[in-house]
């Protein structure tokens, strides 16, 4: 599996299946058993980020958040943060 997106929608949809089997009242043997198979499904989803998952182009000094286009000034300080 060379894309960790199948591995997260996966794990994802089988942990809201999980969920909604909950919410329903469903046989509760069908629930402990998705209960102790989950702990191994997340394990299976970290290895497969972690092995195949892309590294961030930048480091902790130049972007705080990867997800926000914000470039760190240095002068990040809690009192510019409530100005």
């Amino acid at each position: 599996m060379k894309k960790p997106y199948v591995a997260i929608a996966g794990v994802t949809i089988y942990l809201i299946i999980f969920q909604l089997l909950i919410q329903t009242g469903a046989d509760i043997r069908l629930i402990f058993v998705m209960w102790s198979v989950s702990p191994v499904m997340i394990l299976y989803m970290v290895f497969v980020i972690l092995k195949y998952g892309e590294p961030s182009k930048y480091d902790f000094g130049e972007r705080f958040y990867d997800d926000v286009d914000y470039v760190r000034n240095g002068d990040e300080t809690m009192k510019n943060q409530l100005l």
